[in-house]
């Protein structure tokens, strides 16, 4: 059974949600993550001038009252963190720590002051007396909380993040492109097939033909040979695909025409065909796969009328003011459905019953690609779907 529509997995659109998704979630994530780690650390900051602010001020009053004021600090304060803390007294010995273990030895404890002294600068807790003399009574040793270990670390699991949503979506591209390939590849290999199923079956039956009659050979060799230039005319196209176009100085309208009388020959009696080319221009076309792309829309517009009478016109001109020739195709069809418009000049998209998808999408990788030209759907409705070619005119 042909393809009608797009086969499932994924697509453009489910690739360009994605990004657009998953963009809007990390902005989310950065955003908040960024607010709660500022919070955390600005509450930390303000912990920790509350401990030096504290213990400055009740360091300087009386053996007698700052012991335990020091205690209720240490105790309502310094608990209340989750960074390692350790003070010292005027000679260096360590007097109280917290967030570093329990039963810390004399050794275990110095080593973790050297550390911590090398992680962050130690504050020295002094005060003046009334002398007016600055006492040195020990200093606070204290390193990074977890929250700052976290935003330390955060940066680098951003970007393994990042990293990771670019690979996804650049594996969902090449999924989707290496998925469109092949479907095109399908297709061509169908419409090959397709193509040249006509003139096999013109060759059995000349050749029974042949077998049966002793009559008029001449002209059953005649059109055997007609038909191997069709076939001829398959496989060079099919040939050419892939491979860089053979653009030479071309008469477009003779383009036009002898693709136009190739088509009307093999019309159906109940679709009339009108030519109208009112100008000429010599342009740089490979004229084998420009008329191929003709053909296809022809016949796409012979299939849109069917089995009803109907008129398929195709005119040719120079567009005025602008360096272009336009070769437009209307008929008298049905029209494109609604929801196939935007689509139809992709792979697999298709109006017709055992239609590929194919022919519209190699005339518009045809005419663009190869020619640098424009095609479109100008208009499409019940009675009147256009097409226009539109070719740049660099007569060189």
């Amino acid at each position: 059974m042909p393809t009608k529509m797009r086969s499932k997995g994924f697509g453009k659109k489910f690739i360009i949600v994605y990004f657009i998704i998953g963009s809007f979630l990390f902005a989310l994530f950065w955003f908040f993550s960024s607010s709660f780690l500022l919070r955390r650390l600005t509450e930390e900051t303000e912990v920790r001038s509350r401990i030096y602010a504290e213990y400055m001020s009740r360091i300087t009053e009386t053996e007698e009252v700052s012991s335990p004021a020091l205690d209720i600090i240490f105790e309502e304060v310094i608990k209340k963190i989750d960074f390692p803390i350790l003070i010292t007294d005027d000679k260096g010995e360590v007097t109280s720590y917290r967030n570093l273990g329990k039963n810390l030895t004399k050794e275990k404890l110095n080593k973790i002051k050297e550390r911590l002294k090398k992680e962050k600068k130690p504050i020295p807790l002094t005060f003046v007396d009334e002398n007016g003399r600055t006492q040195f009574l020990g200093e606070i040793y204290y390193g990074s909380s977890k929250t700052a270990k976290l935003v330390s670390l955060f940066p680098y699991l951003q970007v393994l993040l990042l990293l990771a949503f670019l690979l996804i979506g650049l594996w969902s591209i090449i999924v989707y492109k290496r998925r469109e390939e092949e479907k095109v590849w399908t297709f061509l290999a169908k419409e090959a097939a397709h193509q040249l199923a006509t003139p096999l079956s013109s060759f059995a039956g000349w050749l029974e033909n042949l077998r049966a009659t002793t009559g008029d050979r001449e002209k059953i060799i005649e059109e055997m040979a007609e038909d191997v230039l069709k076939m001829q005319k398959v496989l060079e196209r099919f040939a050419r695909i892939g491979q860089p176009p053979k653009l030479s100085l071309s008469s477009i309208k003779k383009v036009i025409e002898e693709t136009f009388y190739f088509i009307e020959k093999r019309a159906p009696q109940n679709i009339r065909m009108i030519i109208d080319v009112k100008d000429d221009a010599i342009l740089l076309l490979d004229e084998v796969l420009l008329s191929w792309s003709l053909e296809n829309i022809l016949k796409n517009s012979i299939d849109a009328i069917g089995k009803e009478s109907g008129v398929v016109t195709v005119s040719g001109q120079r567009v005025s003011n602008l360096p272009y020739y336009e070769i437009l195709v209307t008929d008298t069809g049905e029209g494109v459905p609604k929801e196939k418009v935007k689509d139809i000049f992709k792979p697999g998209i298709t109006t017709k019953k055992y239609g590929w998808g194919v022919g519209l999408a190699l005339a518009k990788r045809i005419v663009e690609e190869y020619h640098k030209g424009k095609i479109t759907l100008v208009e499409t409705k019940k009675g009147k779907t256009v097409f226009s070619i539109l070719l740049p005119l660099k007569e060189k």
